[in-house]
């Protein structure tokens, strides 16, 4: 057993220089000093509350101004689209009449998968959607629509006939013997 003296140790160099300041608290402060920091802390909460709820606000309003010059702009781009497109003839011009045969329509592949797709004339077409047939006579382009593509035949329309067009086989190449 040791025994310790009661004797205060001697003070160091840093505490002996600078002695430790304490604030000095009222009479009855004592109890509620507690209280007192909390509510200065609550302060600060409010206030950092307050910032980040502006903050947020600043950054909704920015965002729908942001959307709406974006949607004006696109809107924009869409009238130019349809204002370059737009024709200035004074009268509709009368319609054309031709004849266009099958004969015109070559069919070199049809595909039958999902979608179903065929090569008419060096175009690559599917189901719904329209080719260009430039007929001999004239200097006409017929537009016809692919309404059907089935097994060795394709279905085609300009709007007022069907036409039938069927898969042309080409003939085999002969290869010179060597």
């Amino acid at each position: 057993m040791r025994i310790l003296s009661q004797k205060a140790p001697p003070p160091r160099l840093l505490t002996s220089v600078a002695p430790e300041v304490r604030p000095q608290l009222p009479e009855g402060a004592g109890s509620g000093s507690q209280y007192n920091n909390a509510s200065v802390a609550s302060g600060n909460r409010r206030a950092v509350l307050l910032g980040l709820t502006l903050a947020a606000a600043v950054m909704c309003t920015v965002g729908l101004f942001y959307k709406r010059q974006h949607l004006v702009q696109q809107r924009a781009k869409k009238e130019r689209k349809l204002v370059s497109v737009s024709t200035h003839s004074i009268s509709p011009p009368a319609p054309i009449v031709t004849k266009l045969s099958a004969d015109q329509i070559h069919v070199t592949a049809i595909s039958l998968g999902h979608p179903k797709l065929a090569i008419i004339n060096g175009q690559q077409v599917g189901e719904g959607e329209q080719v260009t047939i430039h007929t001999p006579s004239a200097n006409i382009a017929v537009t016809l629509r692919i309404l059907k593509i089935s097994d060795g035949r394709i279905d085609l329309s300009d709007g007022t006939q069907v036409i039938s067009a069927r898969l042309e086989i080409p003939p085999p190449s002969r290869r010179a013997k060597p």
